[in-house]
């Protein structure tokens, strides 16, 4: 039997140590699966921070030092190009087990039985299917954002790229995945140097904040059959989505502490923050919507905030303003 390796990399500042710490124990207290074989692998500057809320599960931390992060952000000093050197170096040291890399953002809903049991060849796992890349253009365009996506269409059309010695052609149809989970079967690490490649050459000709995940996105959905796993795993990458959650899980540690390594109290937590991320992101559509004056959407996710949170003044507060 294989060795997986969950990979987490969070480093800079208290917000990220507590969020990854989090994500952790969500993952631990939703498993019933035998974790056998399991290597949780921490990629940060300030172990440490970690070691008092972890020390009932075995974590083996990955010191970033400032060096190895320059060395990952490459020439283009491209931030989020060290997900794929950690992911990379993973493979390096392990290049006989799975990996499973989650972003810090990220908590477990359910138990992840089916995808920490799911890895085989020729099948990946991301969390969320979202739009196809010209789908991306118009709405980046429509916030007056649509340069770097635009760029980026323009460098991939008609254009050929080789990965593991095969030409693949990626165009306006292909979507994007989100990449908040990554799941990897051992015989991709062979295919980790095309993904770097892909990485600089999207971030070099578009300047596309995404462009570690658009590499991630064509290559698996060209290569694998890409399975999601939004149904057991939550994904705060929104500002304001963050903003909420960042708070709700300070306060989670400052008042709660002694209570972090019990499973039952973590697993209502986590289903209490998904309905809570749930209904901020349908009142942020809401709002967007309306004022931008697309009435129909509007008016429609302004129905669905309220059918879910028919007594919460706030969220009233912000339509009225989104109106107005």
């Amino acid at each position: 039997m294989l060795n997986k390796n969950l990979v987490l990399l969070s480093y800079g500042r208290e917000t990220e140590y507590r969020r990854a710490i989090f994500s952790i124990l969500s993952f631990y207290s939703w498993s019933t699966s035998d974790l056998k074989g399991l290597r949780i692998l921490i990629y940060t500057d300030h172990p440490q921070f970690f070691e008092p809320y972890l020390g009932h599960i075995p974590i083996e931390y990955v010191l970033l030092t400032e060096a190895l992060r320059k060395e990952m952000l490459g020439a283009l000093d491209f931030i989020h190009r060290i997900k794929v050197g950690v992911i990379d170096l993973t493979f390096k040291q392990y290049p006989n087990d799975h990996l499973l890399f989650i972003d810090s953002d990220t908590f477990f809903t359910e138990d992840p039985k089916m995808l920490w049991n799911g890895f085989k060849a020729g099948q990946s796992f991301m969390h969320t299917k979202e739009h196809t890349l010209e789908q991306g253009f118009q709405f980046f365009n429509a916030i007056n954002m649509g340069k770097h996506p635009k760029d980026f269409l323009d460098y991939i059309s008609n254009r050929d790229f080789t990965v593991k010695d095969k030409t693949l052609r990626f165009d306006k149809n292909d979507y994007s995945w989100n990449s908040g989970v990554l799941g990897l079967h051992t015989s991709f690490s062979t295919v980790m140097p095309d993904v770097i490649k892909l990485s600089d050459e999207f971030y070099a000709n578009s300047k596309w904040f995404v462009s570690e995940q658009l590499a991630f996105a064509l290559i698996l959905q060209k290569t694998t059959d890409i399975v999601p796993t939004e149904d057991f795993v939550a994904h705060y990458w929104g500002k304001r989505q963050k903003v909420m959650l960042d708070k709700f899980i300070a306060q989670l540690f400052s008042d709660s502490k002694n209570r972090l390594t019990e499973k039952e109290f973590i697993i209502n937590l986590t289903l209490k923050m998904k309905r809570l991320l749930k209904d901020d992101l349908i009142l942020e559509q809401a709002v967007l919507a309306l004022a931008q004056r697309h009435w129909k959407y509007g008016l429609r996710k302004s129905l669905q905030v309220i059918l879910r949170n028919p007594v919460k003044v706030r969220a009233y507060k912000e339509l009225l303003l989104a109106v107005k």
